[in-house]
């Protein structure tokens, strides 16, 4: 290939790369990408809402890659009132789901995707001032002209002084809301966005959330756990003998991280002596629920429930006839004996 032909096909490639480039910032342009706060001005120890969204102005679908099991493409970072800069890692790897399948979002044109992020989850809004968060999308956008990078955006915020009639409002706004969801995902944002409303004015509304069984019921756990008085404390002590979903494991959880925080030595032994009893009554449970797999027709199952039942205090002692039994019974897929007899080596090693 002589010289001339040569600059010919290398003119061509750089003419195709800057159209190309060319269109893809033409699309850059008709697709609005945002980060905004709900609301601009709030009141201390409202929870701080901020709204994503991706706008299509184009003539053809976009793919917004927004992350199926984690939040790994929002990159965030607030500027607090005292000149503090926080940041949110955007590969922290927190799992919340965002989306199901790929985490991958088609936006059809003249369509907007919406989602709306309680930033409390990774910030703490403790004190009155001027906030201003950074935010930028870091995965590239998908077009039929090219991919883009959006560009980082500015977002300021103002909380005010502490207004406890405020908070009742907003409180009964979002316990409302969660009551009605007919679904976890429908209930799951105003429970998360009560649970961050972190005063004594959200306690008897995050209370209700737990005896209405209301279906995102593990926030109003987390919730009581951060106002963290006696209050909140009593309330949790009284979880423990509900009956829906596995409150009575949650509540018992809280407790334990809280225990050494309680000021008060009478509730302080109180809530040791509850998770104490509370633990005991979960481990049984749990033993008995492995105990009763070890006698399903499934070796996958059976051997599944021995492993668990090795890592539980008292497991397999509970256990031990059904496990002589596995241990000696030909008929066993031999999965099983060999897991019941290293089970029975474990519990009795110098036999």
């Amino acid at each position: 290939m002589d010289i001339r032909m040569r600059t010919i096909l290398g003119s061509l490639f750089v003419l195709a790369v800057l159209a190309t480039e060319a269109l893809a910032t033409q699309a850059s342009a008709a697709v609005e990408v945002h980060f905004r706060f709900q609301t601009p001005a709030l009141t201390l120890h409202e929870p701080v809402v901020l709204s994503f969204g991706v706008r299509n102005r184009t003539t053809k679908p976009i793919v917004v890659n927004v992350g199926a099991t984690v939040r790994q493409f929002f990159d965030l970072s607030l500027t607090t009132p005292n000149a503090q800069i926080l940041h949110k890692d955007p590969y922290e790897g927190q799992v919340d789901i965002v989306t199901y399948g790929n985490g991958k979002v088609t936006v059809e044109p003249g369509a907007e995707y919406r989602e709306t992020l309680v930033l409390n989850r990774w910030f703490s809004f403790q004190s009155e001032g001027a906030y201003s968060l950074a935010s930028k999308l870091t995965s590239p956008i998908e077009t039929a002209d090219g991919d883009f990078q959006a560009r980082s955006e500015t977002s300021k915020l103002l909380i005010n002084s502490r207004d406890p009639i405020k908070l009742k409002t907003v409180c009964t706004e979002l316990a409302t809301q969660a009551e009605m969801g007919t679904t976890v995902d429908s209930a799951q944002f105003p429970a998360m966005a009560l649970s961050y409303v972190n005063d004594p004015v959200a306690l008897p509304f995050l209370a209700h959330l737990l005896s209405a069984n209301i279906l995102a019921y593990r926030y109003a756990v987390e919730g009581l756990e951060r106002i963290g008085n006696d209050d909140a404390v009593e309330t949790l002590l009284s979880a423990l003998n509900e009956k829906w979903g596995d409150i009575p494991e949650l509540a018992t959880a809280s407790l334990a991280r809280m225990q050494d925080s309680i000021a008060s030595p009478r509730l302080r032994e109180t809530v040791k002596k509850a998770v104490e009893t509370s633990s005991e009554q979960a481990r049984n449970k749990f033993i008995r629920t492995q105990i009763a797999y070890l006698n399903y027709e499934s070796p996958q199952l059976q051997a599944a429930a021995i492993q668990n039942l090795s890592k539980v205090q008292g497991g397999l002692l509970q256990a031990e006839p059904i496990l002589q039994r596995l241990a000696n019974d030909p008929t066993q897929p031999s999965e099983v004996t060999t897991a019941a007899k290293d089970a029975l080596k474990h519990l009795h090693p110098r036999q």
